[in-house]
């Protein structure tokens, strides 16, 4: 009996450990863009996206001269600045957004949906006044009885 319970109590703490990582395999996970954006659709409904901050640099050479392309453009290069926002859409249409610039503090919005009106109801009619209860005889007393 010893041995089973030393036995059980290890496998009990895997479980425990292993199931909460199991359950999150359910998520759906898309990325694009090399780490850019990734959304996760949660169980709940919601929908998570983060994007990392982009911003488009000129392409420079040794001189600091721009470099062309075989039209004469310039060229740009898209560089992450350090920043990501954070999006969050749940199944109600209310959206909430972090953006978090590096040596910034992050800044947080939230959009309600609109909701529509509700219609009115109906008036109940009034409900007729009860009758009052006659009331109760007095009961007589009883002989012998403390009172």
């Amino acid at each position: 009996m010893k041995k089973l319970t030393l036995a059980a109590i290890p496998a009990a703490f895997g479980l425990a450990v292993a199931a909460p990582a199991l359950m999150a395999q359910d998520d759906v996970d898309t990325g694009t863009d090399a780490g850019t954006e990734v959304e996760t659709t949660e169980k709940n409904g919601a929908i998570v996206t983060r994007e990392a901050i982009v911003e488009e640099v000129l392409i420079v050479d040794e001189d600091g001269n721009a470099i062309l392309d075989e039209n004469g453009a310039e060229q740009y290069e898209t560089v992450e600045t350090g920043g990501w926002v954070h999006t969050v859409e749940t199944p109600s249409g209310n959206r909430h957004t972090v953006t978090k610039v590096e040596g910034e503090r992050a800044i947080v919005t939230h959009e309600k949906a609109e909701r529509v009106a509700r219609a009115e109801r109906a008036e109940r009619p009034e409900k007729p006044e009860k009758p009052e209860k006659p009331e109760k005889p007095e009961r007589p007393e009883r002989p012998g009885r403390g009172g």
